[in-house]
């Protein structure tokens, strides 16, 4: 399992992002990984969204990891955004997400994506850590918040 601190920059994190439905946090979550992986916002958003058709990546507490897989991607990236309001996301236990960690990585490759995944989710499954990240007056808070978490 990564621990985030060896995927996340503090540049990729932010507070307060604006986004009504699962689909805009999935444009926003593109915006951010477009930035930092040289890939297009429109391929990140489509396979958000094509991994987001399989099943919700919301799961619980107001937490959501949407990740993907993508051909030719050299390594995996993660952003990590707490949304200025909570938005459905068909989340397992019917609570809306308002914590939300991007993660796209290399189709090709079997083991870092999913060891960046078990990372997020660990942290996110966590009581302490989420009131953390929801009391984090700033990005820099919200980032060291998720560094300590792990």
């Amino acid at each position: 399992m990564l621990k985030i601190g060896s995927l996340l920059r503090p540049e990729n994190v932010a507070v307060g992002v604006k986004a009504a439905s699962k689909k805009q946090v999935f444009l926003e979550a593109a915006k951010m990984l477009a930035a930092s992986s040289g890939l297009t916002e429109a391929e990140i958003f489509r396979a958000l969204l094509d991994r987001e058709n399989l099943g919700s990546t919301g799961f619980g507490r107001g937490a959501a990891v949407p990740h993907a897989r993508i051909h030719d991607l050299g390594n995996t990236y993660m952003v990590f955004m707490r949304l200025a309001q909570p938005v459905d996301f068909d989340a397992n236990d019917g609570q809306p997400v308002d914590l939300v960690c991007a993660i796209v990585g290399n189709y090709g490759a079997t083991v870092e994506p999913l060891k960046a995944l078990a990372g997020a989710c660990r942290s996110l499954r966590n009581s302490d850590t989420l009131a953390k990240l929801r009391q984090a007056r700033n990005a820099a808070d919200l980032y060291a918040g998720l560094i300590e978490a792990g």
